[in-house]
């Protein structure tokens, strides 16, 4: 659970550096590409929402402004804990798919054991990323569907700004309430194992999103050191 943070910073950096990135030719294409992971994006808002008692206003997975899709709802009953609820949905709704997929695709993953201690899980899941990639069977179709359910899922779960802001006061809530729950001694273990589970399938999303990062900080490098 307390990796989540670091996780949807990371995402929101490299979202928001590949859209301001791309020009509108390649954005088109971008948007494109991304389209599952934008609908499930926006159904992950949506069905929280509904989750929380609001009512949907709008869903629209079709680009508008600098957002590939939007989401309109009213205020959720339950206060703080409903927004934040709604603001991370999918942060948990695209890695969830992707583990639902992974076995059909033969893609393995190690899944970090649930942990209190923040640096073995960030250290579990490094060495998990690491034996997902030289692990994968480079010569199988399926290896390269995955990897591109991998990306555009990892797009899918990178929150907005607006989420961000939108989850920080319900989730310092939830995380110190599990705290404390862990502390006085009730047996949540299977909640954290699913967090942990979680929280690897967004690493692995990580990767080939990260490496389409690289990809196009190279090309714009490439094209500012080429002489005229």
């Amino acid at each position: 659970m307390y990796i989540i943070p670091l996780q949807a910073i990371v995402l929101y950096l490299i979202s928001e550096y590949l859209h301001r990135s791309l020009s509108y030719g390649s954005r088109t294409l971008y948007v494109i590409l991304m389209l599952p992971g934008t609908i499930a994006h926006e159904t992950s808002h949506a069905v929280v929402a509904l989750l929380m008692g609001a009512h949907i206003l709008k869903f629209s997975v079709i680009p508008s402004g600098d957002t590939l899709g939007h989401v309109e709802y009213t205020a959720p009953k339950i206060p703080l804990i409903g927004n934040a609820a709604i603001s991370i949905a999918p942060l948990i709704g695209c890695p969830a798919i992707l583990l639902l997929m992974s076995g059909y695709f033969g893609a393995h993953f190690d899944f970090p054991p649930g942990s209190f201690d923040i640096f073995a899980e960030i250290r579990f899941l490094l060495y998990g990323a690491f034996s997902f990639i030289t692990g994968l069977d480079y010569l199988s179709w399926k290896t390269y569907v995955f990897l591109y359910f991998a990306l555009t899922l990892g797009a899918g779960a990178a929150p907005s700004k607006t989420d961000i802001i939108s989850m920080l006061p319900g989730l310092i809530i939830i995380v110190a309430a599990i705290y404390a729950l862990n502390y006085f001694g009730v047996n949540i273990l299977y909640l954290y194992n699913v967090f942990s589970w979680l929280s690897a399938a967004r690493t692995v999303a990580i990767i080939p999103l990260l490496a389409v990062t690289v990809m196009v900080a190279m090309l714009k490098l490439i094209a500012v050191l080429r002489p005229t």
